[in-house]
């Protein structure tokens, strides 16, 4: 009797030591099924991040710095333009006395909020600076056909002081009043009720260049 009892409490140890190998092996197994997808997962993850690297790399490579950084901080002030986008288009049409004024008018015409092109076209109209420059914007270097209370053309002592009176003169006595437009402006500019018309002639040419 007392060796049968000896003999169950072995059997009994060897499946209970038996179980625990087996249950060992198994986590043993289940860990390096876990490292490994950890590792296939951030193999992976590597990849792709190198990839992305390699995008950013071509990017920069491809592009001179000083192109990124136009497209990042580029800063548009009229009609898609920036300011020396706008100046050259407006420069493109101004000749003789106007010649290289774009910058000046484009930035008077924002910080105002007159239409650029809408000042270019009167002053190309009433210089007549698209062909030969008037003999009133060369001498008295007024550019807008401006009159004095006198009755007689208002004089400027240069050309820039000349610009500046007319953009002056557009926006406190015709945009402050809500006329913006060739159409608004012309029956307190100008007799001929065909004056809008060329403006917007003007106007036309100056977009297209």
């Amino acid at each position: 009797m007392h060796k049968k009892k000896i003999l169950g409490c072995l059997i009994l140890s060897l499946i209970v030591l038996t179980l625990g190998i087996a249950v060992i092996f198994d986590v043993k197994y289940q860990h390096e099924n876990l490292e490994n997808d950890v590792s296939s997962r951030m193999d992976e993850k590597i990849e792709n991040i190198s990839f992305v690297a390699k995008d950013v790399h071509d990017v920069v490579s491809n592009d001179s710095i000083r192109e990124v950084a136009v497209k990042i901080h580029r800063f548009e002030v009229f009609d898609g333009l920036t300011i020396e986008e706008l100046s050259d288009k407006l420069n493109r049409s101004l000749n003789g006395v106007l010649s290289n004024k774009g910058e000046m008018i484009a930035t008077k015409c924002v910080q105002l909020g007159i239409d650029p092109y809408l000042a270019v076209g009167i002053m190309l109209l009433e210089t007549g600076c698209s062909f030969s420059c008037s003999y009133l914007s060369t001498t008295y270097y007024n550019v807008g056909g401006m009159v004095a209370n006198s009755g007689y053309y208002q004089k400027f002592s240069n050309i820039d002081e000349g610009i500046d009176a007319f953009l002056n003169n557009l926006y406190y006595n015709y945009y402050e009043f809500g006329l913006n437009t060739a159409e608004k402006i012309n029956p307190k500019y100008a007799e001929s009720p065909l004056w809008s018309e060329q403006v917007n002639n003007y106007i036309k040419l100056i977009k297209e260049k």
